[in-house]
């Protein structure tokens, strides 16, 4: 399908995924980093599974709150449900999000990630490429009722250095409001034969005020 994408996308799967592979059923992640709550940074160690037929992902992390206390998290979306919670000590529950905004929000996500999974990228299903510039393609896909879209922002030599989306759910007491959301890659390396940016800034722009909440490093990449 590649010569079937816009030139900037082609440009940036011929730059960065390996030659001569097929593309495998799936890829896993480790990750390490640091979210943002109520003011702190807490640490976490994660790992997440990615699957492009049909498109899905589960990401399970812990993020550790103080000496002796830990959050499980987990997010993720398949066969049209998104979620997402929290589980204090991995036991006592803390919350759990569902339904179609958290649906749109994980697709969003799941979206924007395909820069770590080049050999997903195009053999994922329900995805539409679209052509936006020399530099530039945006993927869209249906959530339900609602579409989504990813703008992939590349530098010079064809790696991708930014994903963004105008309207990313975000949860909010009475429920949930768009926001634009966008994260910055940085460290591009070959990792397990393909080469994908090793770090990520993640960041909601609420009416210009930025809420920068998640920053991450891919530690390894398996496929499938």
């Amino acid at each position: 399908m590649v010569a079937e994408l816009p030139r900037s996308a082609r440009r940036w799967l011929e730059r960065v995924r390996p030659v001569g592979t097929a593309a495998p059923a799936g890829m896993r992640i480790e990750q390490r980093g640091s979210m943002e709550a109520n003011g702190r940074w807490l640490p976490f160690t994660a790992s997440a599974i990615y699957r492009a037929l049909p498109l899905a992902f589960e990401w399970r992390a812990r993020l550790r709150v103080m000496r002796g206390i830990w959050v499980d998290a987990v997010d993720g979306h398949a066969d049209g449900e998104g979620w997402g919670g929290a589980r204090l000590w991995g036991l006592k529950a803390m919350g759990r999000r569902s339904g179609p905004d958290v649906l749109a929000s994980q697709l969003v996500r799941n979206i924007a990630e395909l820069a770590w999974l080049p050999e997903l990228a195009d053999a994922a299903g329900g995805l539409s490429w679209v052509d936006a510039g020399e530099d530039a393609f945006e993927i869209r896909a249906d959530a339900g009722a609602r579409e989504v879209a990813v703008r992939f922002e590349l530098d010079h030599a064809g790696d991708i250095v930014r994903a963004s989306s105008p309207a990313r759910p975000f949860d909010v007491p009475d429920g949930f409001e768009d926001a634009a959301w966008h994260c910055d890659f940085g460290d591009h390396r070959i990792i397990d034969g393909g080469r994908v940016p090793a770090s990520v800034v993640a960041t909601f722009d609420f009416h210009d005020d930025p809420w920068e909440y998640f920053r991450g490093e891919i530690i390894e990449r398996h496929p499938l």
